[in-house]
């Protein structure tokens, strides 16, 4: 029935405005009023008649006779009533206009999933919350104070055309509820004015007690160290603690193991490896959690507990590529221990796989490399020969590189290779550059050829004593100059009948201790070849003496 009186009163509210003339511009505040009046009009008769029953009723309820009587009367009284309650609703709306239904706003309330998820983080939010009380509070009494501030401004409007209404009202049925409506917005008006100045007052008292920015950072870090910094240091301990001890009861396993004593590399003793490392980490986080959970700091405790959801929602994803370092490290992959494998354009000993992989190279200083797992990927390894070497020279080894350069070798690392020229400069090599010289180590031994020719008129004894007479002169004065171990062959042959000599081929062989007079020696057999043909009366052909002054100029500082 109340609805149906509603929609009644607003038709015939709709009815009346639709059915006005319309009024020239200049009296638009009139004509609002005038139908405002129309509508109150409209709303003021069924609110009298309701008011006549409801009286009509109370007295009925005190002449009944029977309890029955009495509880249908006043059913019908609370039936009138709530009528009466709804159409005096009507009235101070259409009194109070959009100002009096945006003066309370809609509270916004939280769904399901949040008020889970804020219990859930509720200890985070709480710290968080005393964290930024001090400002939260400063930015809730500044939203109140505007909040209280649009109210009054509501307010003030709502009365003024109230009093504007009733002095335009001529309706004496109208007069007692324009009197209701405006105590009742006039006492809104105080609310909202007393509330501004309550919360003015509460924000100059917040503001004279405001600290400086420092003072508060201090005493936030004070705060914190004194509760949540203890905590926090205990349940590192425990882990560092628990993950070392799980650790190093493992290690004392391996002792006596004897898959980890026989079997060492094999894939059972990698994968318990594994798994105790695993063990361990696993180990350190719930000892945590439960220093955490002792102590009561549940803030730390859920977030460390975020977290780990994070850390495992993001292996799940994650997980897949890291299938071929777990190969890796069960020494199935593409590189495994004590294999060669090639890096940076150097050949290294796989030592050892683990989450660093150690690379070895025994000719190297600094040999050692320690390489992330992830950089394997790609790589191959292959089974070393046991006389395989790992670098063509070592330390002090004297080698003669393609360029020219001939020297002693004082520092090769995985970076560089120093090589020491006779006379004490020193030349620097990348060691990449240095191996694409193709080096010849001489510190294990070398060779001397070379070529020497005497005149055709020697013909007669050209195969048999010339180079028997050479080969003892030579292998006689080196053996008295340097030792009979450290020359260890000298061949003296007959090479080629040249143009305009007689060729023959020196080879000498010594010992590597004697690589740091390998120009010397050269130079040696040279000499030893003259003094003999002088000895004898062979003939050196002109053609050759004058090659080998051209040669000599060029090297010597004052050329004949």
């Amino acid at each position: 029935m109340r609805w149906l009186l509603l929609l009644t009163v607003l038709m015939g509210v709709l009815a009346r405005l639709s059915a006005a003339d319309p009024l020239p511009e200049t009296s638009n505040s009139t004509v609002a009023v005038d139908r405002s009046l129309s509508s109150l009009k409209n709303v003021i008769v069924p609110l009298i008649g309701a008011n006549e029953e409801l009286e009509k009723l109370r007295a009925e309820l005190k002449q009944a006779a029977s309890e029955e009587a009495k509880q249908g009367i006043q059913v019908r009284i609370d039936a009138e009533r709530e009528r009466v309650r709804q159409l005096r609703g009507n009235f101070r709306d259409i009194l109070g206009g959009a100002e009096a239904a945006e003066y309370e706003g809609a509270d916004a309330t939280d769904t399901s999933l949040q008020a889970q998820i804020s219990e859930l983080i509720q200890p985070m939010l709480g710290e968080l919350r005393e964290a930024t009380s001090t400002p939260r509070e400063m930015e809730e009494l500044r939203s109140a104070l505007e909040t209280w501030t649009e109210r009054k401004r509501k307010a003030d409007i709502v009365t003024a055309r109230i009093q504007d209404l009733t002095l335009r009202n001529k309706d004496k049925a109208l007069v007692p509820e324009l009197d209701s409506a405006l105590r009742f917005w006039e006492s809104r008006q105080a609310e909202a004015a007393g509330q501004i100045e309550v919360i003015s007052a509460q924000i100059e008292d917040r503001e004279r007690q405001k600290r400086p920015l420092w003072e508060t950072l201090s005493l936030l870090f004070s705060r914190f160290f004194r509760n949540r910094g203890l905590n926090l240091l205990l349940a590192l301990m425990a882990g560092v603690f628990s993950f070392l001890l799980v650790r190093r009861v493992y290690r004392s396993l391996r002792r006596f193991s004897p898959v980890h004593r026989h079997g060492k590399g094999s894939l059972v003793s990698r994968i318990s490896d594994i798994l105790a490392m695993a063990f361990a980490v696993i180990a350190a986080i719930l000892c945590i959690l439960l220093v955490f959970y002792v102590r009561g700091d549940w803030l730390l405790l859920t977030l460390v507990v975020i977290l780990l959801i994070g850390g495992a929602w993001a292996g799940k994803a994650a997980l897949p590529p890291y299938v071929d370092q777990i190969r890796m490290l069960l020494n199935l992959g593409s590189v495994r221990e004590d294999e060669r494998v090639v890096y940076l354009g150097l050949p290294w000993k796989v030592a050892s796989i683990g989450f660093f992989t150690t690379f070895t190279n025994p000719n190297l200083q600094g040999g050692l490399l320690r390489i992330p797992i992830r950089d394997l990927m790609g790589m191959m390894s292959r089974e070393a020969d046991p006389k395989e070497p790992w670098f063509p020279t070592e330390e002090d080894d004297w080698v003669v590189l393609a360029d020219g350069t001939y020297g002693k070798t004082i520092t090769q690392t995985p970076e560089q290779v120093v090589v020491l020229k006779l006379g004490g400069s020193l030349k620097t090599y990348a060691t990449t550059d240095f191996l694409e010289q193709t080096p010849e180590n001489l510190s294990r031994g070398f060779r001397i050829g070379c070529v020497f020719g005497v005149d055709y008129q020697h013909q007669a004894e050209s195969t048999d004593r010339i180079p028997e007479l050479l080969e003892r002169v030579i292998t006689t004065a080196l053996v008295a100059d340097f030792g009979g171990k450290m020359v260890r062959s000298i061949k003296v042959e007959l090479k080629s009948a040249g143009a305009s000599s007689l060729d023959y081929q020196i080879n000498a062989d010594f010992d590597g201790s004697l690589a740091s007079r390998y120009q010397m020696l050269n130079r040696r057999i040279q000499r030893l070849c003259v003094e003999t043909c002088n000895a004898e009366g062979w003939v050196i052909p002109f053609t050759q003496v004058t090659v080998h002054q051209a040669d000599a100029s060029a090297f010597s500082p004052h050329p004949a």
